[in-house]
Parts: C-alpha cells; sequence; structure tokens
C-alpha cells in the first residue's frame, strides 16, 4: 500500500507518566469464547520459512469487512503498509475492539510491536482498545507509559507529530493459551481507552515512535546531498539481506592530508535496529548522526580523532514487515553474531567481519549497538568485563559512568550491568569484545517509557529526547579520549572506591573480614555472588533463537534429499539399443516350442504347503555375480535382485507369455547338459556354492531368461578378464513350471551377466550329482 508519512517533530510539551485516577480492572476476553464479529484479517501467508521476495504487488488489500454506509460507525483497520503489524481485529461491542498481533514472521511468539490506522470514527466517542495475544509477563504499561498516537488532522492544523495518549490503561494476564509452548501458559493483554477528536480523521496507534527502512534511506539521501559533508561522509553497501535489501554502511571522518594522518586515527563503530521493533535505536542513531555531520566545534574535532564505521539499519527486512525482534530467517540476529551461516545471517556476519579487519588497520576505541528495552526506565548500559582482574574491569566502566554524569537526566549508571551471562554470549557486544578484542564494547539500551531521575523525573521520552541521548554518546565519547585524562581518572578514583565498598559489603555478608593492611581492591570475590548483582534481566526471550534458521530446520525435519539418478554415456545408449533389436530379430526368426502341460503348485501353494524332503534335496541356490567373481552375497538375491522381485518377475513374465504369440527358441537338452558339465568342471569352487543337479538326456527341459543384469563398464571390464564358460544358444518360453535350479553365466554378446531358471518336470531317481 501507499507510504504512510508522518510529521517527525516532536510535541514541544512534555508528557508525563500516566497515573490512573482509580484502579483499572482487567477486561474480560470475549473473542476468545467465540463472540464478536471479525472486521479485519490479516493472515500470514502459508510459507513456513522464507522462500523469495515478492515481485509487485500480490496481496488482497481489500478490506476484511464488508463495505460501510453511511450510518454504520465500525472502525475501518489497517496495517499492510512499511513496519506495520496488526493480525485480526474483533468487534465485540459498539465501541469496544479486541486486536490481535501477527507473530514475528515464520515463528510462533514475539508479539510486541504494533503499529495500525484506523478510520471513520466518531468525535468525542470513547474507544476501547484491548491487545490480548502479548507475550511478556512484565510491561511498563503499568507504570506510567502509554502508547503513541498520530493525527494527520492534527498534524495538519497543529504541526502535531506523534505523541502519548490514552487512559484506563492496564497491562494483564488473558485467558488465551499460548501455542508455542506445550505447557499450560496464557497469553498476556494491555487495553487502552481513546478519544479521538476529529470525525473522519485518519490516525495511527504504534508501541513507539515508527521509524521505517525509507524514512532512513531519505534521511541518507538527503545528508549526501550536503556537498559540504559529502566529503567527510562516505555510503556504501555493507551486503544485501535474504530479501535483497541494502544494508547501507557509513564512514564519517575528516579528509586526511597524509596517509600517516588517516592511519593514527582511532575507529568507533555504532550500529542499531538489529530488533526490529526496537525503534528508540534509530532515534539515537538520528541523533548522533546530525551530530557528527554538523558544523558544530565538537563535531569537527571527533572527525579529525576518529574514523567512524555506523550502520544505521542492521535488520531491514524485519523493520519493513514489522517484526518486533527477528529478521526472515525467524531467529534473533543479536543471538548469531559466532554463526558461520553467511547466507542465513548476513548482515551479522559482514558486520563482525568489517569489525575485525577494522581492528586491524587501526585501533578501534569502541563498539556501540543501540536498543530499546521494555521493562526498565531510563538509559542504562550493558558492557562486558572479566570478573578475575579487578583492575581491567574497571576499565570497561569508566564510559558509562562518564555518560551518567553527562546526561544525568536520562543515563542510569546503577542500572548498567557488565556481566557475561551464557545466554548472550551470541550477542554483538560479547563477540566483537571477545573476538575483535575491543574493551569497550557495549550495548546501549532506551527505555520505551521514560525517565525517573534528574530534571526528566516521571517524563517519557519523546523523540526529541532520544536524539539527545545520541549527542551525549559523542559528547561522552570526546570527552574519554581527551588528552587531558584529568577527567578519566578522577571517575577510575570513583569506581575503586565504589568496588571496596562492594567487596567488603560481600565479605560481611558472608561473616568474614580482611586482614589488616590488605587492599580490597586486589582481593578476589566470588564470581557467583557479583553475577547475580549485576547479570542483565531477562527482558528478551531468545533462547529458541540459539539454533539454525528456520528453513534448515523445515528441510532437516520434512525435506528427504531424492538422490540423483545416474545418466548414462550416449555409447551406453547406443548399445543398449542395439542389443534390444538384436534380441528382438532374433525371437522373430524362431518358432514357438510347444507347451508344458506338466501340473505344478502356484506360489500361493508353495507358500502355504511345507517343503517336502526330496524337494530340499533337488533345490539349488542361484550362484550371482559375486560369487561367480570369488566374492561372497546373500544367497536370498538373484544376481543382486531380491528373491521376491525375482517372483514377481517370473510372475510377469508368465503372464506376458499367455497373452503373446512371439517364438521362443528350444535348447536341445544334450548340449545344455554339456554346458552344465563344462561349469561344473571348471567352476565348482569359484563360481557354484551349491551343487548343480544334471538331469538325464532324455528328460525334456526349458530355459527361461528371467532377467539380465548389467554392470557398469568398469565392472565389466573387470569381469571379462575372467575365462567364464560360454552358453551357446538361448531359449525364450513362459515359465510354465517352477524352476528346478538356476545359474548365472556370462554373455559376451552383451558384456553382462545373464540369469536362467531351469524348468522341467519333478527330477527322477537316476539324475546324476
Amino acid at each position: 500500500m501507499d507510504r504512510p508519512r508522518h510529521l517527525l517533530t516532536s510535541p514541544r510539551f512534555r508528557e508525563p507518566y500516566y497515573n490512573p485516577e482509580q484502579e483499572v480492572v482487567s477486561p474480560k476476553i470475549r473473542s476468545g469464547e467465540g463472540s464478536g464479529r471479525t472486521v479485519y484479517l490479516n493472515p500470514p501467508g502459508p510459507q513456513k520459512f522464507y522462500m523469495k521476495s515478492r515481485c509487485g504487488p500480490s496481496l488482497n488489500l481489500r478490506s476484511a469487512q464488508s463495505p460501510l454506509s453511511t450510518a454504520d460507525t465500525t472502525l475501518q483497520f489497517e496495517s499492510r503498509f512499511e513496519s506495520g503489524n496488526l493480525g485480526k481485529v474483533i468487534q465485540v461491542g459498539r465501541w469496544d475492539y479486541e486486536l490481535y498481533l501477527r507473530h514475528d514472521l515464520y515463528t510462533k511468539k514475539y508479539t510486541q510491536w504494533f503499529y495500525f490506522r484506523v478510520r471513520n470514527m466518531q468525535a468525542g466517542q470513547t474507544y476501547r482498545f484491548t491487545i490480548v495475544n502479548l507475550y511478556k509477563a512484565g510491561s511498563l504499561y503499568n507504570e506510567g507509559m502509554q502508547p503513541v498516537f498520530y493525527s494527520e488532522r492534527e498534524a495538519k492544523e497543529r504541526k502535531l507529530g506523534w505523541h502519548r495518549t490514552g487512559h484506563n490503561i492496564k497491562y494483564f494476564k488473558t485467558s488465551i493459551k499460548r501455542r508455542d509452548t506445550k505447557q499450560e501458559s496464557f497469553c498476556y493483554g494491555v487495553t487502552w481507552s481513546h478519544i479521538f477528536n476529529h470525525s473522519g480523521d485518519t490516525c495511527y496507534f504504534a508501541h513507539s515512535f515508527p521509524y521505517t527502512y525509507s524514512d532512513l534511506q531519505d534521511y541518507i539521501k538527503k545528508l549526501l546531498a550536503n556537498r559540504q559533508m559529502a566529503t567527510c561522509c562516505k555510503y556504501r553497501v555493507l551486503c544485501r539481506t535474504i530479501a535483497g535489501n541494502p544494508v547501507p554502511l557509513l564512514t564519517i571522518t575528516s579528509p586526511s592530508l597524509t596517509p600517516d594522518d588517516s592511519l593514527a586515527k582511532r575507529g568507533v563503530v555504532v550500529t542499531a535496529r538489529i530488533h526490529p521493533g526496537e525503534t528508540n535505536g534509530s532515534w539515537m542513531m538520528k541523533g548522533l548522526l546530525d551530530f557528527l555531520t554538523s558544523s558544530a566545534d565538537d563535531a569537527k574535532i571527533l572527525r579529525d580523532l576518529f574514523v567512524f564505521k555506523i550502520i544505521p539499519m542492521l535488520n531491514p527486512d524485519g523493520v519493513i514487515v514489522g517484526n518486533y525482534r527477528c529478521s526472515l530467517s525467524g531467529r534473533d540476529l543479536n543471538r548469531n553474531y559466532r554463526s558461520k551461516l553467511k547466507d542465513s545471517y548476513p548482515t551479522v556476519w559482514h558486520t563482525r567481519n568489517m569489525v575485525k579487519q577494522f581492528c586491524t588497520e587501526r585501533e578501534v576505541v569502541m563498539f556501540c549497538d543501540l536498543h530499546g528495552h521494555s521493562r526498565k526506565h531510563n538509559v542504562f548500559i550493558y558492557g562486558c568485563d572479566s570478573l578475575e582482574d579487578a583492575s581491567s574491569r574497571l576499565k570497561s566502566r569508566v564510559f558509562p559512568r562518564m555518560l551518567s554524569k553527562n546526561a544525568p537526566d536520562m543515563f542510569s549508571y546503577s542500572t548498567s550491568r557488565f556481566v557475561v551471562q551464557k545466554s548472550k554470549e551470541g550477542t554483538g557486544r560479547v563477540v566483537m569484545w571477545r573476538e575483535a578484542g575491543i574493551q569497550n564494547s557495549y550495548t546501549l539500551e532506551a527505555t520505551y517509557s521514560g525517565s525517573t531521575q534528574g530534571k526528566l523525573k516521571f517524563v517519557q521520552f519523546s523523540t526529541a529526547h532520544l536524539e539527545e541521548m545520541g549527542y551525549h554518546l559523542c559528547d561522552t565519547l570526546l570527552d574519554y579520549c581527551d588528552p587531558d585524562q584529568t577527567k578519566t581518572e578522577s571517575i577510575m578514583q570513583e569506581l575503586e572506591e565504589d568496588y571496596r565498598k562492594s567487596v567488603l559489603s560481600a565479605l560481611a555478608s558472608l561473616g568474614q573480614e580482611l586482614p589488616p593492611g590488605v587492599d580490597p581492591l586486589e582481593v578476589q570475590i566470588d564470581p557467583a555472588l557479583v553475577a547475580e548483582a549485576d547479570s542483565s534481566d531477562a527482558g528478551s526471550d531468545s533462547s529458541d533463537s540459539d539454533g539454525p534458521p528456520v528453513h534448515l530446520q523445515w528441510k532437516k525435519h520434512h525435506h528427504k534429499t531424492k538422490k540423483k539418478k545416474k545418466l548414462k554415456s550416449r555409447k551406453e545408449r547406443n548399445k543398449r539399443k542395439a542389443l534390444l533389436k538384436m534380441n528382438h530379430h532374433r525371437m522373430l526368426s524362431i518358432p514357438t516350442p510347444p507347451q508344458s502341460t506338466v501340473h505344478t503348485k502356484t506360489r500361493a501353494q508353495k507358500r502355504s504347503l511345507p517343503e517336502t524332503r526330496e524337494e530340499r534335496e533337488t533345490r539349488i541356490e542361484p550362484t550371482t555375480t559375486q560369487q561367480s567373481c570369488g566374492t561372497s552375497h546373500p544367497s536370498s538375491h538373484h544376481g543382486g535382485i531380491p528373491l521376491f522381485v525375482q517372483e514377481r518377475l517370473e510372475e510377469r513374465e508368465r503372464k506376458k507369455g499367455e497373452d503373446s504369440s512371439d517364438a521362443v527358441i528350444e535348447i536341445p537338452t544334450d548340449e545344455l547338459r554339456q554346458a552344465l558339465l563344462r561349469i561344473q568342471a571348471t567352476h565348482t569352487q569359484q563360481a557354484l556354492s551349491s551343487t548343480l543337479f544334471i538331469p538325464h538326456p532324455g528328460c525334456p527341459m526349458n530355459i527361461s531368461q528371467v532377467n539380465m543384469h548389467e554392470v557398469s563398464r568398469r565392472q565389466s571390464r573387470r569381469n571379462s578378464k575372467a575365462s567364464l564358460p560360454q552358453l551357446d544358444g538361448g531359449s525364450f518360453v513362459p515359465p510354465e513350471l517352477p524352476p528346478l535350479f538356476s545359474i548365472t553365466v556370462w554373455q559376451p554378446e552383451t558384456q553382462g551377466w545373464v540369469h536362467i531358471s531351469v524348468h522341467g518336470s519333478p527330477p527322477p531317481a537316476h539324475w546324476v550329482n
């Protein structure tokens, strides 16, 4: 659909935390019981994993509800635009709607980000919206947070962009069961009420201030259009996503006069929007870029001292389709920085390699990934430090402590955490710390709500506040790398004093005391105690994002690869055709022998009746191709063919013989007897593993070719060297009688093995062995 365009201005007034006048009662979910009317439906496609991008619109963009009349007051919902997310809407009352969010594509969870449009509203009327399929047990909606709202009428008349709205807000547990787990767990919901100021307006609701991929492209175009900044800002495509969208990489630095001046600069890497629903990161990134590309004196100093590698949007695919946490691979990219699957996670794979290469060229001072947080207030940092070495672990805390002094109204050092958990070892900050050796490797988290300290206490953040946080990040970097290290040394002393107090407090809790003269800074504390105090909370549940992408798991469990059929060469095909043609002409030139009228048992009768001793003694086990070459093979296979397949082939040949009038060849018994005697005399030990019964010359007998097993050229060449006896002549007759015995002989004309079954009447007593 058409791209929604919004004013990017923030309100000029402060928006305090929402404080309800009385306790809000959780509404009863009526759509889960089957009541209500579906007024909007946007289900995901039938694909279980991402296959390819669509070329052109292929969605049915008609509304799920019937055309409204002039008297109908039902709201019209829509979210099929960039970054939109709304799966289903059920009207359970005239002014009451229950909303279901769409999961991240190709997953069964991650429902938090919402962004949708409403129309056909009535001014002055109170509407209630309830989202019923959220998965997180806690939320800031119960601590004063409000959703954001945009009115096109207000934007046009008052120049008012996105702002906070809603009353009677409540986050609660619903009666709807979750589908992503076998355990009995339930979804959560959030409800709020809203009064529209204008009838017939076009309005939008969102979880946080939207910032789309198209917004980023417009910003970069505007940035590069400035000729002064074009010399300091270079744009290139880092890679393309699995949907083919380019990932922009900006390099910001002042032009260097000599190569030595360029190599003397240190590096800084900043990334954002690896989680699509955390739009806070994009707004902080916008403030950072605005300052770095400005004409301010501090910005010029930063460009002279550093080379900035900036990736403003690491997950464009997820941003476009309206995901909250995952990419089109169905996995959290910020858990797969260690993965070697380049095609499944191209953005993090190229980012990791780019940073490693960047570290070989110059000293990288800091890596910072910008995020949003849904359960904590303020802005804070997740860092990496070593629990064993106190001096090194305090160095990574200098920058966050300095940032808290530069932005005391927004940044909280007490909320920051620096212990690396096992579940976070695949994140960008940990991988860059361990593999690239960047000591100051951070994740900067900005709340969806607001601040609880300083002048902004109990004030919800706007886009202007988030952009200001990007400026403070640059300002703190300038202080951190100031040649005058007075400020850094004073902060280091503060950290050491705080560490001494924490050591003494931990020892006191254990009932221990330090020996006199021992500096607490040199004491090793149990890492478990520190980890328990400093570990980050479980604000993001990505436990199932550590595995392979969805398409590999689907193919592993549901797709069986077929063996590729080996194609024959043209020479082999021509040889096969010539043999078939020769045998056909031979069959047509010889008359048909008389059919035998001896009564025999059918195959079913043979299975049901026990075998007699006389039949057992006269039965001959067939020899196979492998046996004639000196190797063993199971006796249940005739020339490599299982016995049940041999029986089916014999029955098929018998039916063909009954319906066909083709001529057959009769082999004289004397010739057959002489051939079998030659075989027995020369190859008793090598070719035959069982006894051959040679019939009396007066006993009538027919021979039937059951199967021809052609081997490969290499095997044929190897087998042709053996001096095997040849059976002259051949007889093609329908097998009317059960075979007395079977032999396998080499046929030089066809360069293959011929399996032969001998048929006749029951053997007389004067047969010789």
